[in-house]
C-alpha cells in the first residue's frame, strides 16, 4: 500500500528539472522515493503536485475563455518543470501507461470547470496542439498563446461551416 505522503515539491522538482536531460534521471528520482523506481508512480505524484497548485479558471468566463485560461494556467505552471515535463513526455511516448496516467489527469483538470464531454474533446485536442507549440516556445508563451487563438479561429470556422448546412 502507497503512503499517503506527498514527495514531492518544488525544491526537489526544481532539482529534479535541472537532471531531467540525463541517462541517470531514473536512478536519481529514486533518491526521493524508492517508489519512483516505477516512473509511473512518479507521474501521478508529480500531476498530483501540479493539481494542488493550478489556478482553475473563473466560473464567469466564457466558454472560449475558460478552455484558453486553463490551458495556459497548466502550461505557465509547467514552465519551471519544463525539462522534467518533456522527459515525462518523451517516456510516455514510449510506454502507453505513462500516457494513459497524463491522459487522466489532464482530463480531471478540465473537468473541474468544464461541462460538457464536446467541451472536454475540444479542450484536450487543444492542449496537445499547445503543448507542442509549448515545447519549442519561450517561458513568456506568446507562441503557445497565438496557437490556442488560430485554432479556436478554425473552430469557430468550422462551426460556421457545419451551421449554414
Amino acid at each position: 500500500m502507497r503512503k499517503k505522503t506527498q514527495n514531492l515539491n518544488k525544491t526537489n522538482l526544481k532539482k529534479l528539472n535541472k537532471i531531467a536531460h540525463l541517462k541517470s534521471f531514473p536512478s536519481r528520482i529514486k533518491s526521493i522515493s524508492s517508489e519512483y523506481q516505477d516512473l509511473n508512480i512518479f507521474i501521478k505524484d508529480f500531476e498530483k503536485f501540479i493539481s494542488t497548485e493550478l489556478k482553475i479558471p473563473a466560473n464567469e468566463l466564457s466558454l472560449q475563455d475558460k478552455i484558453f485560461e486553463g490551458i495556459i494556467n497548466r502550461l505557465d505552471f509547467l514552465n519551471d518543470y519544463k525539462n522534467l515535463t518533456l522527459r515525462i513526455y518523451l517516456e510516455s511516448q514510449k510506454k502507453p501507461k505513462y500516457f494513459l496516467n497524463l491522459s487522466k489527469n489532464i482530463n480531471n483538470y478540465f473537468n473541474l470547470f468544464l461541462n460538457s464531454n464536446v467541451e472536454k474533446i475540444i479542450s484536450n485536442m487543444i492542449y496537445l496542439y499547445a503543448f507542442n507549440v509549448w515545447i519549442e516556445d519561450n517561458n513568456n508563451m506568446d507562441k503557445t498563446m497565438a496557437s490556442i487563438g488560430h485554432a479556436f479561429d478554425n473552430i469557430n470556422k468550422l462551426k460556421s461551416l457545419i451551421s449554414k448546412r
